[in-house]
């Protein structure tokens, strides 16, 4: 792994399809995913691809310097006074989410043909009078910690043993900044501390201005141990009960939308792959960044099957796979995605051969009467890669094989 920032040639090749494109990019994920990073290094292709670099701004709103810069009229003042508007102009704005009435004054130097990128840390950010000033002329790019892909790509010396990344990546999680300060033999636990920290102050609590802290900190904990288990709201409230706190169901379903439009936590949502629709019950909730978890309750093995479930969640998302929880009767199926006609299944599964398990994986998929792909993905590998038409993948092999 170099010291060198983390070079994201995913999100790269997204920007780059974008460029120029009379859309304002977006790109939106947890802070400390990489995003201000992935802005500075399209800047430098940029600048290597012939742009000049009085045709470039770039304002960071977490930096002090632009502490003043608090309403749309004074950032587009700020711009102006600093760069001509018009095609060829390039304009990046870092965490502008805080800057009120941003979204007029970026609908703005669109409109006068410079080419916009945006970061930002709540998904809030969407949900503004953005989409009604820009009509559609907007484009989100969704940005997640490493997938195992890229966490591999950057680890120096021996990459054959792929069983000991896997679980290096499992316990260590994949914030670009934590993989760098490894890599010098750093002790990471304060970097993921502060992160939390940073995240759930900033982005859940003061942006919410939630009161009862102790009450949403225990429910993110109840998520974070419970991760690939179906959860209900009054089973999360009736924990925060436990512990002494005060809360209802409606409470516990605020705060865990909160958690989500922070990038913390994502929600997988049970569907009913018969009826065809989305069942208004227990979902399953994970996590952005496993290392985050660990470092917050502890790594333990016995936790593994829902871990690797993460592990497969994100890679879905990573994946621009937005996946459910699937019923099939009283059968689940792990993960389902569908695309218009396109449906995936996915099975995970820490091993098959036990015979009681490789009957229940399979029980579920074979009770789809459809012709769509199947998978099972199993953390030990099995000998054989099909049964009776389901395709049968180490976990490994399935986080690096090539996808569109």
């Amino acid at each position: 792994m170099s010291e060198m920032p983390i070079r994201r040639e995913h999100y790269l090749k997204m920007l780059e399809m974008y460029k120029d494109k009379p859309f304002v990019k977006i790109i939106t994920g947890m802070r400390r995913c990489g995003k201000s990073t992935l802005m500075d290094m399209f800047i430098t292709d940029l600048k290597n691809n012939g742009v000049s670099e009085k045709n470039i701004l770039h304002m960071n709103f977490e930096d002090k310097r632009n502490v003043s810069i608090r309403n749309g009229d004074a950032l587009l003042e700020k711009v102006t006074d600093a760069i001509e508007l018009k095609e060829g102009t390039y304009l990046f704005f870092d965490e502008i989410q805080d800057v009120i009435g941003w979204e007029k004054a970026i609908n703005s130097m669109r409109y006068a043909g410079a080419d916009v990128y945006l970061t930002g840390s709540n998904a809030k950010l969407l949900v503004s009078d953005f989409s009604t000033y820009l009509s559609g002329r907007y484009v989100e790019i969704k940005m997640y910690p490493l997938s195992f892909r890229e966490y591999v790509t950057f680890v120096e010396g021996d990459k054959t043993d792929l069983s000991r990344l896997l679980l290096d990546y499992i316990i260590s999680g994949g914030l670009p900044q934590v993989i760098l300060e490894e890599q010098k033999k750093t002790n990471t636990a304060p970097i993921l501390s502060a992160v939390f920290e940073t995240v759930f102050m900033k982005d859940v609590i003061e942006r919410n201005r939630i009161m009862d802290i102790s009450a949403i900190r225990n429910l993110f904990d109840f998520v974070m141990k419970n991760v690939g288990n179906l959860t209900s709201t009054r089973n999360v409230a009736n924990y925060i009960v436990s512990k002494g706190g005060k809360t209802s169901p409606p409470t516990v379903d605020s705060y865990l939308t909160h958690l989500e439009s922070a990038y913390l936590i994502h929600r997988a949502k049970k569907y009913d792959i018969k009826k065809k629709e989305y069942l208004r019950t227990a979902n399953k909730f994970y996590i952005s960044d496993l290392g985050i978890r660990n470092n917050e309750v502890g790594f333990d093995g016995g936790d593994m099957s829902g871990l690797i479930e993460n592990v497969v969640y994100m890679e879905l998302l990573f994946r621009g796979k937005k996946a459910a929880v699937g019923k099939v009767n009283e059968n689940e199926v792990d993960f389902i995605f569908i695309d218009k006609a396109q449906k995936e299944y996915y099975q995970v599964t820490l091993d098959m051969f036990d015979q009681n398990v490789r009957e229940r994986e399979l029980r579920s998929l074979m009770k789809i009467d459809d012709v769509q792909p199947k998978t099972i993905i199993t953390l030990q590998r099995y000998p054989v890669n099909e049964i009776d038409g389901i395709r049968v993948i180490a976990l490994t092999d399935f986080l690096l094989e090539e996808f569109e």
